[in-house]
């Protein structure tokens, strides 16, 4: 009856302790997400009427979503093959390869976005480094016009997400089965076939939450396509910032930041549906 009596409590003991550790997260939760949201909901209502309805049929608006949503597919769909390319690099490279490699990649995780995007700026500029490599090599001779166009804000985009899709590849790569690709060798199976019949099947899943997880941050990423595509190519964020501080519609730009959001989390939704992606995360 003792013996009973002390498990059952150290069962409950158990149980309590694992409902306190929730407390943590959720009032994390609640401060960081759930407050934000409620005080955007709350600033969208003040305006004159509908402005979740005025948001939608703004021109701008309009043009800014098209714009952000081919940015974040073309993005995504070059960031993973690059990371794809870099993560195997890394896996089966020299160890010089091996160490350059990793050491650009948490170079690049270490530096602020907006040192890197100086950066790109400092490159795209109509005389800046680029234009000055070119020169050099005699392939031009006039002033580049990259900066503060549409096709300007994809290279530094791609550079800026390149580590969140090297990273899960990585990850997936370290625990692929060596004896699979042994055996693939043995049997007389080229590097191509290899590839594509044994690794890239294993990489499948972090593949996808790569991509997952490199578009819904293309849909809200602001500092970099703010820079380099200029006010007349802006994106999401851009129009919800000019909203706020420009147009002093405070009111509006809620409406549109919580159309982004919820955008955001229906394409999420519709990916975890079709690809298990929050299985691959947990």
């Amino acid at each position: 009856m003792a013996t009973r009596a002390r498990r059952r409590g150290s069962k409950t003991f158990g149980t309590a302790e694992r409902h306190w550790l929730l407390w943590p997260p959720l009032i994390f939760f609640a401060l960081l997400l759930v407050v934000p949201l409620v005080a955007l909901f709350q600033q969208a209502l003040t305006g004159q009427g509908n402005t979740f309805s005025e948001a939608v049929h703004m021109d701008v608006f309009a043009k800014a979503v098209e714009r952000t949503l081919i940015l974040a597919a073309v993005v995504t769909v070059v960031t993973v093959i690059l990371g794809a390319c870099y993560a195997l690099a890394i896996a089966v490279g020299p160890v010089w390869i091996k160490v350059t490699l990793m050491a650009g990649l948490l170079i690049s995780l270490w530096t602020s976005v907006m040192v890197r995007t100086f950066g790109w700026m400092l490159m795209e500029l109509p005389t800046g480094a680029l234009f000055w490599a070119l020169d050099k090599l005699q392939l031009r001779s006039e002033p580049l016009s990259l900066y503060q166009t549409t096709p300007g804000m994809y290279p530094a985009m791609v550079a800026v997400m390149l580590p969140f899709a090297v990273l899960p590849v990585m990850a997936a790569l370290s625990s692929l089965d060596g004896e699979q690709v042994d055996a693939a060798t043995i049997f007389g199976a080229g590097p191509l076939l290899v590839l594509r019949a044994v690794v890239l099947p294993a990489l499948r899943p972090a593949l996808v939450s790569a991509g997952v997880l490199v578009f819904v941050m293309a849909l809200g990423f602001y500092v970099t396509p703010l820079l380099l595509g200029g006010p007349s190519n802006m994106t999401l964020s851009g129009v919800i910032n000019a909203q706020l501080n420009n147009a002093n519609r405070a009111d509006v730009g809620a409406a549109m930041s919580i159309i982004l959001i919820g955008g955001t989390v229906v394409i999420y939704l519709i990916a975890d549906r079709l690809f298990k992606v929050s299985e691959r995360w947990g």
